[in-house]
């Protein structure tokens, strides 16, 4: 037999053993309906009954006041049984009830009270045979319609997980295949090279310069002159670099105090300092747009990079919920093969599952 048409049967028989399990709580609801009406005819003569003559006054009153609680809280408690089913919630609460205030009514109304005892075990009875005959009909419960349903739905998630998954890694690989064009771009490599070479030009120009000005550190030093350009340059020759008007201004100043040796250097200045400047000035233009360039494209490739990293993570967690689904698949198997145990005992056939 197949699993669905097993199920089908399955949910036949169930209905069935539901009607039969109706019908007996129907009839045990009648029979129990008879000893409550008994009951409260019984409440109703002890309630009637006058207390005898010959009774000490003082358990008089404790018994005619305790007869009345008892009828009273009896008489509701009983009232309240509907069904078969309203007997076990009910009876504990009667039988509690009945053992803590009837015992001063058994000293003047012991027949009344012994006969409301045994309809009360009647009524116990009634709820214990009911029980036993329902019992007899019980059905297991199978959960393999659930269960399936279940197995559906996680696998349909873990459809879902895997081709989110798989549109994540194709992102990845793009992404990947991007870094590897942008790093081998002969652009890059060209613009590192000029790069390089520009900062070695630049260097070896500002020393050539360095050179010459910095002779002139020495004179100028032992001039002892309270000037700001000299203060300057006498710290850094690089000042000359950058301030080759101011510089050029000192020279003119001092020239005339300078020794034959050092009007060489001063010579060069004049004629090589704000050309040799300008120039230098200019490469390092140049070096700055390089750098910028430079800096963009691989600020790109880090942005990139940091992608990557982040659809990794997010592949990760993927593959967690995926195998984390997996797992509840394979317990939610095996409990459907329980289940379809189960409804093989039940039915006496042996099922298939597809």
């Amino acid at each position: 037999m197949k699993l669905k048409e097993a199920l089908q049967e399955y949910e036949k028989v169930r209905e069935d053993v539901k009607k039969q399990r109706q019908k007996t709580a129907e009839k045990y609801t009648n029979s129990s309906k008879e000893i409550v009406s008994k009951i409260l005819k019984n409440l109703k003569k002890l309630e009637q009954r006058e207390l005898p003559k010959k009774v000490d006054p003082q358990l008089a009153r404790i018994v005619e006041v305790e007869k009345e609680r008892y009828v009273t809280a009896l008489r509701n408690m009983v009232k309240k049984i509907e069904s078969i089913e309203d007997v076990e919630k009910i009876l504990p609460e009667i039988s509690k009830f009945h053992v803590a205030h009837g015992r001063h009514l058994l000293l003047i109304f012991e027949r009344e009270v012994y006969e409301l005892n045994a309809l009360l075990k009647s009524l116990s009875k009634e709820y214990s045979a009911y029980l036993e005959e329902v019992n007899k009909l019980g059905i297991e419960n199978v959960k393999a319609k659930e269960l399936l349903k279940e197995l559906e739905d996680l696998k349909s998630y873990v459809k879902e997980e895997e081709r989110s998954k798989e549109n994540l890694m194709t992102q990845l690989k793009r992404l990947q295949e991007q870094i590897e064009e942008l790093e081998n771009k002969p652009e890059l490599k060209a613009l590192g090279e000029l790069e390089e070479k520009l900062r070695r030009e630049i260097s070896q120009k500002e020393i050539k310069i360095r050179s010459q000005v910095s002779k002139l550190q020495k004179p100028i030093k032992r001039m002892r002159m309270p000037d700001t350009t000299a203060r300057e340059f006498l710290k850094d020759s690089a000042y000359a670099i950058s301030h080759p008007k101011e510089f050029l201004e000192l020279l003119d100043r001092i020239e005339n105090k300078l020794d034959k040796k050092y009007r060489k250097s001063a010579e060069w200045a004049k004629t090589n300092l704000v050309k040799e400047s300008q120039e230098l000035a200019s490469m390092r233009d140049e070096l700055a747009k390089i750098e910028k360039k430079l800096s963009d494209l691989l600020k790109e490739d880090e942005t990139k990079k940091r992608k990557i990293e982040e659809l990794k993570k997010k592949i990760q967690e993927k593959e967690e919920k995926i195998r984390s689904f997996e797992g509840q698949i394979q317990e939610l198997e095996e409990e459907l093969r329980e289940s379809i145990s189960k409804l093989e005992r039940i039915l006496g056939e042996k099922i298939e599952r597809s």
